[in-house]
C-alpha cells in the first residue's frame, strides 16, 4: 500500500452511487407521541404528517457490511413529516458507535446534512425470541428499548416488509428531511433543506411488542420527545441505500435562526455555546 500523502487521482471517484448500509441487524420502532411537543421540535416548514396520529419512528442496528466504512453500529429517532406533496422521516439525532462509526457520521452530515454524532454505547442484543437494544451517550441510556417477539403492541399496526424472506425480499421506498448549513451561532446562514431519497429492501421481519423507554442529557434531548404509546416494532435484516438528495427549501434569512434552534441539539454539543467547560 502506497504510503504518500496525495491520493492519486485515478483512485479519487464517485463514491456515492455505491453507498449502501448493507445487512442491517436490528429492530424498527413506531409509536404515538404527543401532537403539541411534535410540532414545537419540528422546524418550519415541515408539518406533522398527522394532527390526529403524530407518529415517532426509532430504530437501532448493527449495520454488518456497510459498502464505504468497516461495520458500525447506528441509532436514531425521529418524527413523520412532510413538506407539500413529500413524507419523510424528521430525525432529532442519530448517533454511532464501532470502527467505521467516524466515516458513516462525518460522511452522513459532511454529504447529506444527517444530524450525526458519535457516543460511546450502542447495544443490539437478541436471545431467543426477547431483544434488548439501547444508546448511550456522556454516560445516559439515551434510548432503551425491550422486544418480546411474535405480535405487535396494537392488533391495527401492521408494515409493508411483512412475510419477507432472504429467499423473497421485500424493497420499501422512503425518506428523510434533512439541512445543511453553516456553523450555527446567531449569523447562521446558509440554511436549506433537502429531501434524502432512501429504500430498504427487507430480508426478515419479525413482528415484536416493545417498551420504549426516551432520557435526554445535556448535550442530547431525547427525552423531550414524549412517548403516548407504542405501536409495534419489528426485528430485521435490511439493505439500506441512497438514490437522491434533491434541494426543497432553501430558507430566507428571517427563519433561519428559528430552524437552527430546532436543528443544534442534534448536531452539536452545548460546549459550542460556552466557554467554561473543560
Amino acid at each position: 500500500m502506497s504510503k504518500e500523502y496525495l491520493i492519486p487521482k485515478e483512485k479519487l471517484m464517485d463514491q456515492t452511487s455505491t453507498m449502501a448500509m448493507n445487512d442491517q441487524y436490528g429492530i424498527q420502532v413506531y409509536g404515538m407521541t404527543d401532537t403539541k411537543k411534535a410540532k414545537d421540535l419540528l422546524p418550519a416548514p415541515l408539518e406533522l404528517l398527522s394532527d390526529e396520529k403524530p407518529i415517532f419512528y426509532a430504530y437501532i442496528v448493527n449495520i454488518r457490511k456497510p459498502t464505504f466504512a468497516p461495520g458500525y453500529m447506528e441509532g436514531g429517532i425521529g418524527i413523520l413529516a412532510k413538506y407539500g406533496e413529500l413524507v419523510g422521516v424528521y430525525f432529532l439525532g442519530l448517533q454511532l458507535s464501532g470502527p467505521g462509526a467516524m466515516t458513516g457520521a462525518f460522511l452522513g452530515r459532511e454529504s447529506s446534512g444527517l444530524p450525526k454524532k458519535l457516543c460511546e454505547t450502542i447495544v443490539v442484543d437478541r436471545n431467543d425470541d426477547e431483544g434488548h437494544c439501547y444508546i448511550e451517550r456522556s454516560g445516559i441510556r439515551l434510548i432503551d428499548v425491550t422486544l418480546k417477539m411474535g405480535t405487535y403492541n396494537e392488533d391495527n399496526f401492521s408494515q409493508p416488509q411483512e412475510g419477507c424472506s432472504a429467499e423473497k425480499p421485500i424493497e420499501t421506498t422512503g425518506g428523510c428531511f434533512l439541512h445543511q448549513f453553516n456553523v450555527p451561532n446567531v449569523a447562521a446562514s446558509g440554511l436549506k433543506m433537502f429531501y434524502y431519497s432512501a429504500p430498504t429492501r427487507f430480508r426478515s421481519w419479525e413482528k415484536a411488542t416493545a417498551s420504549v423507554k426516551l432520557n435526554s442529557s445535556h448535550d442530547d434531548r431525547w427525552g423531550a420527545l414524549p412517548i403516548v404509546k407504542v405501536l409495534g416494532a419489528g426485528w430485521m435484516v435490511s439493505d439500506n441505500w441512497v438514490t437522491g438528495l434533491d434541494e426543497v427549501y432553501n430558507y430566507p434569512e428571517k427563519e433561519i435562526v428559528p430552524a437552527v434552534q430546532a436543528l443544534f441539539p442534534g448536531r452539536w454539543d452545548r460546549s459550542l455555546l460556552v466557554n467554561n467547560h473543560q
